[in-house]
C-alpha cells in the first residue's frame, strides 16, 4: 500500500515522500484497517523534522489521528467486524491507504456521519472535552472565556460548552469571524485588545469568570488575566505568538491567578478504561449529529502530501480550518 513516510528527520516540505509501505501478515489480535481520513496537524510536521522529543523515529509513516473501517481481522480477534468504522490509534502513523493495528488500540466508532469531522475525535474533540472538564470543576451557567475561538479545538470548546450547560466569551482576532462564530453557537464573541477585559465584563454583566483558555501565549495572556476574578486559572494551550507568556506579577500575586500547562496525554492520566471508552462514544455521537463541527479549509489526496503540508504551514484566512487528507480518495 502507499503511504506518506520520512526515512529521515528533516524539513517537511523537502523531506515527506509518498513511498510503498510493507504492512506484513497479521499477527494475532491484529487486523488491517483501511483509512477513511487523516487530519493534518501543525505537530505532525514538526514531528517529521525530529522537534519533538516523543517523535516516531525514521523510517516512519506520518499522521497522528483520524478514522477508517476494518478490512481484515486477524486470529485471536474479537469485538470487530469488518467494515466497522474505527478510530484509528494516536501517533499510529495515519497518513496511509491502510494500517495494520492491534484490535485493542482501536476504539469503536459511529457508522454514520461525515468521516471529514470524525477524523478529529481521538485528538481535537478529546483534548477539547478534557480541557472543558478536567482543569477547572465550572458548573452549569458559568463561563469561560478562550483565545484563538476560530481554531478547531476552540470551534470544539463552543460545542462542548453548550453541551455542558456553559457559556462562552470567545476571543478572535478578525472581525468577520463574529458573526460566524455565534451562528455556531459562541454565546459572546468580541475582537482581541487592550480594554478586552473591559468589553467581558459588559458582555457578562460583571460575571466572576474562574477559567480562560490560552492558545496565543505572549500579551494575549495578559489580557486574558485581566479578564479574571480572584483565584483564576488560565490553561496554557498553544503558542501561537511563539512568545513567553506574559502576566505582570502584581497581578498574579493579587488575585492569586494560576497559570496551568494543559496538554491533553497529562489529563487522560488515571481515566478508567470504560470511561474513557464512554467519553470516545459521546463525542463521537455528537460529532456524528453535527453537534460539534470544526471548520475545514481543504482536503487532499494522499497524492497531494506536499500541497496538504504547504497549505497546514499557512495562517489566518490563508487557512481557516482543518486540513484532511483521504488517502483512498
Amino acid at each position: 500500500m502507499r503511504a506518506a513516510i520520512y526515512r529521515s528527520f528533516g524539513p517537511a516540505l523537502d523531506t515527506i515522500e509518498l513511498a510503498d509501505w510493507e504492512l506484513g501478515a497479521l499477527q494475532h489480535g491484529d487486523v488491517r484497517v483501511e483509512v477513511e481520513a487523516t487530519p493534518v496537524h501543525f505537530g505532525d510536521l514538526l514531528y517529521v523534522e525530529g522537534r519533538l522529543a516523543n517523535a516516531p523515529p525514521p523510517p516512519a509513516v506520518a499522521g497522528s489521528e483520524g478514522i477508517g473501517r476494518v478490512v481484515e481481522i486477524g486470529p485471536g480477534v474479537e469485538g470487530f467486524h469488518c467494515g466497522q468504522r474505527v478510530f484509528l490509534p494516536r501517533k499510529s502513523g495515519t497518513f496511509a491507504q491502510q494500517m495494520r493495528v492491534a484490535a485493542s488500540r482501536l476504539v469503536p466508532a459511529p457508522g454514520h456521519g461525515d468521516p471529514l469531522q470524525l477524523s478529529l475525535v481521538p485528538v481535537n474533540a478529546l483534548t477539547s472535552y478534557l480541557l472543558l472538564t478536567r482543569v477547572v470543576k465550572l458548573q452549569p451557567g458559568e463561563w469561560l472565556l478562550q483565545n484563538a475561538a476560530n481554531s478547531s479545538c476552540g470551534r470544539f470548546n463552543i460545542g462542548i460548552a453548550r453541551r455542558l450547560g456553559l457559556r462562552s466569551v470567545n476571543v478572535v482576532r478578525r472581525p468577520e469571524l463574529v458573526d460566524e462564530l455565534l451562528a455556531a453557537g459562541a454565546d459572546v464573541v468580541l475582537l482581541d485588545g487592550d480594554d478586552l477585559h473591559q468589553r467581558v465584563a459588559r458582555a457578562t454583566e460583571g460575571a466572576a469568570l474562574r477559567f480562560a483558555i490560552d492558545s496565543v501565549a505572549g500579551e494575549a495572556t495578559t489580557r486574558l488575566a485581566r479578564c479574571l476574578a480572584l483565584d483564576g486559572v488560565i490553561a496554557i494551550f498553544g503558542l501561537m505568538s511563539l512568545q513567553p507568556c506574559s502576566v505582570p506579577a502584581e497581578l498574579m500575586f493579587l488575585n492569586n491567578l494560576r497559570l496551568q500547562g494543559y496538554f491533553m496525554p497529562h489529563y487522560e492520566r488515571g481515566i478508567p478504561r470504560q470511561e474513557w471508552l464512554e467519553i470516545m462514544r459521546q463525542l463521537g455521537e455528537w460529532v456524528a449529529a453535527g453537534e460539534l463541527r470544526a471548520k475545514i479549509a481543504g482536503v487532499y489526496t494522499l497524492q497531494q502530501v506536499r500541497e496538504a503540508f504547504r497549505h497546514e504551514l499557512e495562517s489566518g484566512a490563508a487557512r481557516d480550518g482543518k486540513i484532511i487528507l483521504l488517502p483512498n480518495g
